[in-house]
């Protein structure tokens, strides 16, 4: 909750407030009319039938595709007279909107793949950023950061485990070999890393043998040194070992998000379906109205209507064409024939 109070409502700020609002009236011209009538337009399923050609140009669509679609359904079912041309129009709507919504959901898998492939090129860099070729003993310096991937965390190990041992080949010791592989396992040591540690500070801390006592006391010598190598190489095995478990793993895992991007679990998801199974029943029941219509009246010529009737003589003739809504006592013996067509 925030801690600043309202402002009172004076006279003052009221006239204020008015003589600012003069300065923000909106568009004015009609091009920028036009052109901001559609600033809230996101994926324009539920957009006004007039906006329907401005909506395809707003969504990169082209509208002489549509009209090519809707001249092909024309010729489909054949000419007929105004009611018949706008059932047809209707059927190409909605035809369209089925392959903008199809569109829709491609993207969204899409998005969802190229997710789960930003995350897998990130994890390539990380990975390359830990690995690097064990003769380069500066790096022994430098201090790499840590990732909370588990492969990434063992090829930083790995590095640093190989780079030691070949110091250790070369006779090389120095107190930061002990430093940079206690820093790696972080109170995670075993008997081997115990055996490792201490070792390495013998040979590389000459105050670790002063403080010694009795026969513990003596320099470390070749056998020593043999075993340190020893240790190192059952240590690098078995880190390698793990590493490669865990990229086994890390394949597994990401070809099941891939696989999951195919049937996306969110809300947005689902109102696509909803949204789709909609339109299926909606082209369903406009083919099955035009079929009937063509079976009724194969020639095209539907009876006319007066000029002063509007859309319910029209929905009252299409129901009668397809048997709906029609009395009882209307049904004849001809009319129930027809119905049963």
């Amino acid at each position: 909750m925030s801690l600043r109070k309202s402002p009172q409502l004076t006279p003052e700020l009221l006239a204020a407030a008015r003589h600012n609002a003069q300065h923000s009236t909106g568009p004015r011209s009609p091009a920028a009319k036009q052109n901001s009538k559609l600033n809230a337009l996101k994926h324009g399923l539920r957009a006004s039938p007039e906006n329907h050609y401005e909506v395809m140009l707003a969504l990169g669509e082209d509208p002489r595709q549509f009209e090519n679609s809707k001249q092909e359904l024309m010729t489909a079912f054949g000419p007929g007279d105004a009611l018949w041309e706008s059932q047809v129009d209707d059927l190409a709507k909605l035809y369209w909107r089925r392959e903008r919504l199809v569109r829709a959901q491609e993207g969204v898998m899409r998005r969802a793949l190229l997710e789960v492939e930003d995350c897998q090129h990130r994890r390539q860099q990380e990975m390359a950023r830990v690995t690097f070729d064990a003769s380069r003993h500066e790096m022994l310096d430098v201090d790499l950061s840590e990732s909370t991937d588990r492969g990434v965390g063992l090829r930083r190990m790995l590095s640093f485990l190989e780079l030691v041992r070949e110091e250790i080949k070369q006779r090389t010791f120095r107190p930061r070999q002990y430093g940079v592989l206690e820093s790696l396992y972080q109170g995670t040591t075993g008997w081997r890393q115990a055996l490792i540690f201490r070792l390495l500070h013998r040979f590389s801390d000459p105050l670790y043998l002063d403080a010694q006592q009795g026969d513990a006391c003596k320099p470390p010598g070749e056998p020593e040194r043999q075993e340190l190598l020893r240790l190192l190489e059952e240590e690098i095995a078995s880190v390698q070992e793990e590493f490669e478990y865990a990229e086994k793993l890390n394949e597994e895992e990401a070809a099941v998000e891939r696989d999951a991007c195919l049937a996306p679990e969110e809300e947005t998801w689902s109102m696509m379906l909803r949204q789709e199974a909609a339109l299926d029943r909606s082209i369903d029941r406009k083919v099955r109205i035009l079929l009937a219509m063509r079976k009724e009246f194969p020639t095209g010529d539907l009876p006319a209507l007066p000029e002063d009737l509007g859309d319910d003589a029209e929905m009252e003739r299409i129901n009668r064409i397809l048997g709906m809504g029609i009395p009882p006592e209307a049904l004849t013996t001809e009319g129930t024939q027809q119905i049963q067509k």
